[in-house]
């Protein structure tokens, strides 16, 4: 059960098809598009997370869910700022490193551990 919790096989579509359209020069409306689909995305996956942990009673869910709210608050504001600059090269250099830096530490350490205690019932 805990194992599908933690797929994020669909964010990290949505991720890479907005690198893809960032690489291809794509129009703004597409970029938007897709870069609204893909923090809807992450939206919906931290939140399975957090209803799991919560319903679990998942002692360390505070931390958890502060790392998913910090990582929401920094790409919010990589949004506001794309939206107000449309500077491609700078929502890029973000997307491929300091978010998607964020994004592998967190699945390999916070999500690895919380899915192998949920599994195990701790």
């Amino acid at each position: 059960m805990s194992e599908d919790i933690f797929d994020h096989s669909h964010f990290v579509k949505a991720h890479a098809a907005m690198l893809e359209l960032l690489d291809a020069d794509a129009t703004e409306d597409a970029l938007n598009e897709t870069l609204a689909a893909m923090q809807g995305s992450l939206q919906q996956q931290f939140s399975k997370e957090e209803q799991a942990m919560q319903a679990a009673q998942f002692g360390p869910l505070d931390a958890h869910k502060k790392d998913h709210d910090q990582a929401l608050e920094r790409l919010s504001a990589r949004i506001v700022q794309w939206q107000e600059s449309h500077d491609r090269k700078a929502l890029l250099e973000y997307l491929e490193g300091p978010f998607s830096d964020w994004f592998v530490r967190h699945v390999n350490t916070r999500d690895f551990i919380t899915a192998q205690r949920l599994s195990l019932g701790v």
